[in-house]
């Protein structure tokens, strides 16, 4: 009897041990689950944090992408307004260079024409001077002439001087008259030589 006694207790305790184990299996398995759970909260918190902070780096990849985008579109528009400055000033160098070849052409050309006007006029004044020189000799020779006729008219012999002034007082008329018929039958023109 007693050993049934002994027995039983020792079954009871042996089931409070083993409800003992399997409470703390339970607790434990309780405790493991709620491990998990609370690592799939977690890693929920986590996973949900990172989707806004992923978004927020795409943004700010894009965002950069952007950035960098505009600076090099900025740099290709100021590398343009550079080579249309470059540009417009070569224009402008070049049109003051031709502004100066023409205008330089055209002091070019004043000159030769004031070198022209003024070879005309030393050619006109020589031509002039020439012709008044011919004209002086003409006079010269014309009053070479006058004197020669005066000298001939003046250079007759005596007797025919006496002849000419007995036939003057014969006919009755002037020495004036008979001189100028003198010159006329001699073929002088007076008129030509200078003489009024």
């Amino acid at each position: 009897m007693r050993r049934r006694v002994v027995r039983r207790f020792a079954v009871d305790r042996f089931a409070v041990l083993r409800f003992a184990v399997e409470r703390f299996a339970v607790l434990r398995f309780a405790v493991e689950r709620l491990a998990v759970l609370r690592l799939a909260v977690e890693r929920l918190a986590v996973l949900r944090f990172a989707v806004p902070r992923f978004a927020v780096e795409r943004l700010a990849v894009l965002r950069l992408a952007v950035l960098r985008f505009v600076v090099r579109r900025f740099a290709v528009l100021r590398f343009a307004v550079l080579r249309l400055a470059a540009a417009r000033l070569t224009v402008l160098r070049f049109a003051v260079l031709r502004f100066a070849v023409l205008r330089f052409a055209v002091l070019r050309f004043a000159g030769l024409r004031l070198a022209v006007l003024r070879l005309a006029v030393l050619r006109f004044a020589v031509l002039r001077l020439a012709v008044l020189r011919l004209a002086e000799r003409r006079f010269a020779v014309e009053r070479f002439a006058v004197d020669r006729f005066a000298v001939r008219r003046f250079a007759v012999p005596e007797r025919d001087v006496a002849a000419g002034i007995a036939g003057t007082a014969a006919s009755g008329e002037p020495s004036s008259s008979l001189e100028l018929v003198s010159g006329e039958e001699n073929g002088y023109d007076c008129s030509s030589l200078g003489v009024s």
